[in-house]
């Protein structure tokens, strides 16, 4: 028998029920954390269809999702098999109102899955919800059982995540270790996941990880020296921004990266500094923004150092000299250099 409704369902929750093998009818997944959507699909799917079915399994995405087929689809009964399964992707059904399909679901087989995967939209202000839990149809599904949220775990589940991984190595892990690889590229689990498998190849060979080893693969000696090199501009210390602008050409970093890490690192400022005045919470701020939580003060007191109006030149600037080399109209290098020097007299 399928669970009574638990409101907050999250992925804990599903790995629990697959494990159990108890499943449901109506099966929604959705949140912004994709790397656990796409992750958790792949392990409901491989629960509820046969390898190679595809007379009995199938997906809709996004504009494909056309509510009649859907619903003729997942009405139709199985063929020499236990389920008939449907998988509509990206849909936006959850968002509006959907009365035809909301209604359709009432008279489904018992022989019938239908799963919905719905991930949050990625807006430049951030993300935009592909579920709305007020309306009809997320309701159904929450009634049935099967609503269940990915959202990226805190930074408390994430180092536990992290930590679990690398100590299925059976090496000695220095305790700082996870913050770092976090401080290095993020809660982006999915890049998490990656940069820890190569941390992990990169120590075969030891017989423990420590943060040298993560300052070693990781990408973060750039991102840092940007960081900086955004900070010596902001002080109007040219000395120091035109040292820190040698050290990544030293790092034989391409031109064209470094000029997009000094982009983004002005878009999140401006980001950052339009939340302060929205009165976005401190707690919401970073998981909109996309950085580790304790990089918050860091990226909040660089903002303040401009003014509004700073920061939306330094990015018209940054779009310029990308438009000047990409044009022809100056070389890569010139470009970025006249940046830096436009940036420091703003």
């Amino acid at each position: 028998m399928p669970p009574k409704k638990a409101a907050g369902r999250g992925f804990a929750q599903l790995k629990k029920e697959l494990d159990e093998d108890t499943f449901h009818q109506l099966y929604l997944l959705y949140g912004s954390e994709r790397y656990l959507l796409l992750q958790y699909k792949a392990m409901l799917l491989s629960k509820l269809v046969n390898d190679g079915d595809t007379m009995n399994f199938t997906t809709y995405q996004g504009s494909s999702a056309d509510i009649p087929t859907i619903l003729s689809d997942a009405r139709t009964m199985p063929f020499l098999a236990e389920r008939r399964v449907v998988l509509v992707e990206g849909s936006g059904f959850f968002t509006k109102s959907v009365d035809e399909l909301t209604d359709g679901l009432d008279d489904l087989p018992e022989t019938s899955v239908l799963i919905f995967v719905e991930p949050d939209v990625e807006k430049s202000t951030g993300l935009t919800k592909a579920v709305d839990k007020r309306g009809r149809l997320y309701k159904k599904f929450d009634q049935a059982g099967g609503a269940f949220s990915f959202d990226t775990p805190d930074e408390a589940t994430l180092i536990s995540w992290i930590t679990g991984r690398l100590s299925e190595t059976g090496k000695k892990i220095e305790k700082a270790v996870p913050q770092r690889l976090m401080a290095a590229v993020g809660m982006d689990m999915q890049t998490l996941s990656a940069e820890t498998e190569k941390l992990i190849s990169y120590t075969l060979e030891k017989d423990s990880i420590r943060i040298t080893d993560v300052e070693a693969i990781s990408v973060s000696v750039i991102e840092d020296k940007v960081f900086e090199l955004v900070d010596a501009i902001s002080g109007k210390n040219r000395s120091k921004a035109l040292q820190l602008y040698t050290d990544l050409l030293n790092l034989r970093e391409p031109v064209m990266k470094i000029l997009y890490l000094i982009s983004r690192q002005y878009q999140l400022l401006v980001q950052v500094a339009q939340m302060s005045d929205d009165g976005t919470p401190k707690e919401s701020m970073a998981r909109i923004a996309g950085f580790p939580p304790f990089f918050l003060k860091k990226y909040q007191t660089q903002a303040l150092s401009y003014s509004k109006k700073q920061l939306l030149d330094a990015c018209d600037a940054c779009l310029t000299a990308d438009y000047s080399i990409k044009t022809g109209q100056l070389s890569d290098r010139n470009a970025l250099e006249r940046l830096i020097l436009t940036l420091l007299e703003l």
